[in-house]
């Protein structure tokens, strides 16, 4: 389950999750769930105190509505669905006027589908592109702006974009937002390094929570880590997960990093991250590292996961964002950098140019992210059929007693809607009070970029496909110390150079410059 939970909250803080991670979601969920079975005894406890939270006073005297919103699965349509969306429409059609259709799409047939069922006409009123570049739809025309939408529909959303949320702002583009993504359970960055607390108390080396460390003090962690344990290698990183992003701070505007970044907060130029000091300490730290014997010897080209590196007690921990949602009990999290508010990236619920109902749409979105049963009523069904309610004051929940994941009619473990701050949990362990600490501080300390993002124009992708290329060629081997850096590094930016990333960089400055100057 928490291996679960750590994937989930990657995603959610860095949007690099894969589908194939997506599918083993129910799979991994499933052996702790089960354990949160309970008696019929269990079943008396009451609503949630969320229940009815934020509902109008007065219900709808307008005209009802209908909209047809997707619902993604992982291949399987819940039995109950209709069973669900009955007990939605019972609530949102006196409440807001909204009647909704449930249409249940495979996530797999989505990334692949929805740019030709849009373009072929194939109506949908909200729509959950997950894990697609919104960028084509909205470049082919197949999206609605939702600035004035939300503005005149959607008071809640409008209110918390306001506050300086950043759920709606994240994803806009030419002066309109273009999607609405769900709230995060933590929203925030930050440079860290996960690692096994076993590894640290056998040590000297001091670990003071909260505190941020440089990268010669974990230097000096790893000497000492590997003093205890000789054939071990206590920095699990790897060339398939390596990023700067785990390490330090920089705001790439939405996009790769590769295409330019603020180093701090108070930063307004873009910059080539690779060619900046910190970038250049940071592979000569790795380097050293190497040398020493505290990365993985075939580190650039396994396919080993660092996941994977520290449970076989090969390494004792690897470069993760110091959100609380990626250490375990057994785990700490060392701190690298100050916690900070960056840009996430563009994603989240979309209305479609084929939307025949614009305006309930988005009026129904509203209602979701106000309300957090309604949320919970999508995401987990109906509460003691498909779950029932153990602990109130930690969102805790478990199955009915005779119902575990593979015999509910209801159970869909891609959380994609409303408030997720609010969601029903399965697992004592997830902690929304820390959670939201790491929130504040994150809010308090925002980059200059927020609130717009980098849309690169046709000639630029060309060069950006270019770049990605020589990204992939030399970061594997420069961020795991597998090469000489004094060789290679100088080699790297003169390919960068070539590929056109000086241009790219002038063009998301240039973007950078506007959205600034219209504040």
């Amino acid at each position: 389950m928490k291996k679960h939970i750590k994937r989930a909250g990657a995603m959610i803080l860095c949007a690099a999750m894969a589908m194939s991670m997506l599918a083993g979601c129910g799979e991994e969920a499933q052996e702790e769930q089960d354990n949160n079975n309970v008696t019929e005894d269990d079943e008396n406890t009451e609503n949630s105190t969320n229940e009815g939270e934020d509902t109008p006073e007065e219900g709808w005297t307008g005209e009802v509505s209908h909209i047809i919103v997707t619902y993604l699965t992982l291949g399987q349509t819940p039995e109950d669905l209709q069973m669900v969306q009955d007990a939605i429409n019972e609530r949102s059609v006196e409440d807001v006027g909204v009647e909704v259709e449930l249409r249940a799409v495979s996530a797999y047939d989505a990334m692949s589908q929805f740019t030709t069922w849009l373009a072929t006409g194939e109506r949908y009123d909200l729509m959950m592109p997950l894990l697609q570049d919104l960028n084509t739809f909205k470049d082919q025309g197949l999206l609605m702006p939702l600035t004035e939408l939300i503005a005149e529909n959607a008071p809640y959303i409008q209110q918390m974009t306001d506050e300086g949320w950043t759920y709606a702002s994240n994803n806009t583009m030419d002066g309109e937002i273009w999607a609405v993504s769900t709230v995060p359970n933590v929203t925030g960055s930050g440079g860290g390094f996960v690692v096994k607390k076993e590894y640290v108390d056998e040590t000297d080396w001091s670990y003071e929570e909260g505190k941020v460390y440089t990268l010669d003090e974990l230097g000096e962690l790893f000497a000492a880590i590997k003093e205890k344990h000789p054939d071990m290698y206590p920095c699990g990183q790897t060339g398939a997960t390596a990023s700067y992003g785990y390490v330090g701070m920089y705001d790439a505007m939405g996009a790769d990093q590769s295409t330019g970044v603020l180093m701090d907060t108070d930063s307004t130029t873009i910059v080539n991250l690779y060619e900046t000091e910190e970038y250049q300490d940071y592979i000569e730290h790795l380097r050293e590292w190497n040398l020493a014997g505290y990365i993985y010897p075939d580190a650039a080209v396994t396919d080993t996961t660092q996941e994977e590196l520290v449970d076989s007690g090969v390494s004792a921990g690897y470069f993760m964002v110091s959100a609380p949602v990626q250490t375990e009990d057994t785990e700490y999290m060392i701190r690298l950098t100050e916690v900070y508010q960056n840009t996430q990236g563009m994603g989240g619920w979309v209305i479609p140019a084929t939307a025949e109902e614009p305006e309930a749409a988005m009026r129904f979105l509203n209602y979701v992210w106000e309300n957090a049963d309604i949320a919970n009523l999508i995401q987990w069904g109906i509460e003691g059929e498909h779950y029932v309610v153990l602990d109130e004051e930690k969102n805790l929940i478990g199955f009915p007693e005779g119902v575990d994941a593979t015999t509910s009619g209801y159970y869909n473990t891609l959380g994609l809607y409303g408030d997720t701050r609010k969601i029903y949990v399965w697992s004592e362990s997830q902690s929304q009070a820390d959670n939201d600490a790491y929130t504040e501080e994150a809010m308090a300390n925002p980059m200059q970029s927020i609130g717009v993002l980098y849309s690169p124009s046709e000639g630029a992708a060309t060069k950006i496909a270019a770049i990605t290329a020589v990204v992939a060629q030399y970061k594997p081997a420069l961020e795991t110390g597998s090469v000489d850096v004094d060789q290679y590094y100088q080699e790297f930016l003169a390919a960068l150079k070539a590929a056109g990333v000086e241009d790219v960089i002038a063009e998301k400055q240039e973007q950078l410059d506007a959205f600034l100057n219209s504040k």
